[in-house]
């Protein structure tokens, strides 16, 4: 149950990060924290990750349902198991910050991406995040991780 209150407090958390940046930084904001490593920024992503999807928005939106939908039927299989926690912890990071995305897009037609990292690539500088995104990423690799752990107790066995 309790990877159930996880992805809900992420959904959660990342709800009201992205309601302060709303109503208390313009578009287009820029500033440098942790002596440039981190660089705040508000900017309203209509398009997807990476504009993959402008002028497809509504591709976008579908295959991120399809995906939720997915990952969500996966760890409510899991969740009751008392094994492959870290497969559980994966899905229930990326169902909070997949749901998280997927509820600004629908509700406010794009979603609020918030902080960017100070690198030296100028491309990678450019790409801005929010903290659904970071545990969309960390719960892949978490999933992927569990899913190697598995295969690795079956080949032994």
């Amino acid at each position: 149950m309790i990877f159930l209150c996880i992805g809900a407090g992420i959904f959660v958390l990342d709800y009201f990060v992205k309601r302060y940046v709303d109503r208390h930084y313009e578009q287009g904001t820029y500033q440098e924290v942790l002596k440039g490593k981190l660089i705040l920024r508000k900017l309203h992503n209509p398009h997807g990750a990476f504009g993959l999807f402008k002028g497809r928005e509504e591709l976008g939106e579908a295959l991120s349902a399809g995906v939720l939908i997915g990952i969500s039927w996966d760890l409510l299989r899991l969740v009751f198991s008392k094994k492959r926690r870290l497969e559980k912890l994966g899905l229930s990071m990326a169902v909070g910050g997949g749901l998280n995305n997927l509820y600004d897009r629908k509700t406010k037609g794009y979603v609020t991406d918030y902080f960017s990292f100070g690198v030296k690539n100028e491309k990678a500088q450019k790409m801005v995040f929010n903290l659904s995104d970071v545990f969309i990423f960390f719960g892949a690799c978490f999933y992927v991780l569990g899913q190697i752990k598995l295969l690795c107790e079956k080949q032994k066995s």
